[in-house]
């Protein structure tokens, strides 16, 4: 298995650059206690931009996710998990840590798992 991140958004920069044949990816939905599961056992690169997310998923998980602005290139096998805000903000809009925690809550956050199958 390759590379694994934790990350607050998806972009297909993060795909880095894509072959001439392309580059397949799968997206599925994945529950809290799988996110968690899966973080415990397996060691992640944090690529969480936002400090109050960070800490609210270091909360909701129970392990430390450090915020980091980095730019992640994905590789095939690896594999990335979205904390995804389910709805647009503001343009500017930063939210607090109980904001991101509220909209979480209210099922307008969830988690998805990227993985990057060939290319």
């Amino acid at each position: 298995m390759g590379q694994l991140y934790i990350s607050n958004a998806f972009s297909l920069s993060m795909l880095g650059e894509i072959p001439p044949a392309g580059r397949t990816i799968r997206v599925r939905p994945i529950s809290l206690d799988e996110v968690r599961e899966v973080l415990q056992s397996t060691s992640f690169t944090s690529a969480v931009g936002h400090s109050s997310t960070a800490e609210m998923l270091s909360t909701l998980l129970g392990l430390p996710v450090e915020a980091r602005r980095v730019q992640i290139a994905l590789s095939p096998g690896d594999r990335v998990i979205i904390f995804q805000l389910l709805e647009r903000l503001p343009e500017g809009a930063v939210l607090s840590r109980d904001e991101v925690q509220a909209l979480y809550e209210r099922g307008r956050a969830s988690f998805y798992v990227v993985e990057v199958v060939e290319g």
